[in-house]
């Protein structure tokens, strides 16, 4: 065995600037959305749009459809952040369909809510996002539960 003798490998050296790149990306993409942008067209009505709403609607009885407007319409006018709008109009319902759908073996009666709706589709909305909060938490999610409890104080916002 000689031992003086080195193999020759060949080396790959990836280059760390796509990594930055990426990492960038990532970076600007979280900031965007979180931010919140204001639409030109309704930015001079943004002050009012709480009042307009709050008393359009009631959080604590409203179905899904009304809770979408409300979170449409206070993304679209600056007051909430794309992350904050889309956790809010998330359609559980949908998700659950998809996941019997492609899934064996889930029960018929398998929902996401953490709350009932009555027959029309209505459902208080702060309770609803205060039980995705503390499953969230329960199960060690901390950032769901800060996420939650964000669209929570949107929503307590909204109480007329």
């Amino acid at each position: 065995m000689n031992i003086n003798r080195t193999a020759s490998t060949s080396t790959h050296v990836s280059s760390n600037r796509s990594a930055v790149r990426g990492l960038d990306a990532e970076k600007q993409f979280t900031k965007e959305i979180n931010e919140k942008k204001t639409d030109p067209s309704t930015a001079e009505n943004s002050p009012n749009i709480w009042a307009e709403l709050a008393q359009k609607y009631d959080v604590t009885h409203a179905t899904f459809d009304d809770l979408t407007e409300m979170s449409t319409l206070l993304y679209k006018s600056g007051e909430i952040s794309l992350k904050e709008h889309a956790i809010l109009t998330f359609d559980f319902d949908r998700g659950v369909e998809s996941i019997q759908m492609k899934t064996v073996g889930v029960p018929i009666n398998f929902k996401m809510h953490t709350t009932r709706a009555d027959s029309a589709g209505n459902r208080n909305w702060i309770e609803e996002f205060q039980g995705r909060s503390d499953r969230a938490f329960n199960h060690g999610n901390l950032i769901g539960h800060h996420a939650y409890q964000g669209v929570i104080s949107i929503l307590q916002r909204l109480q007329a």
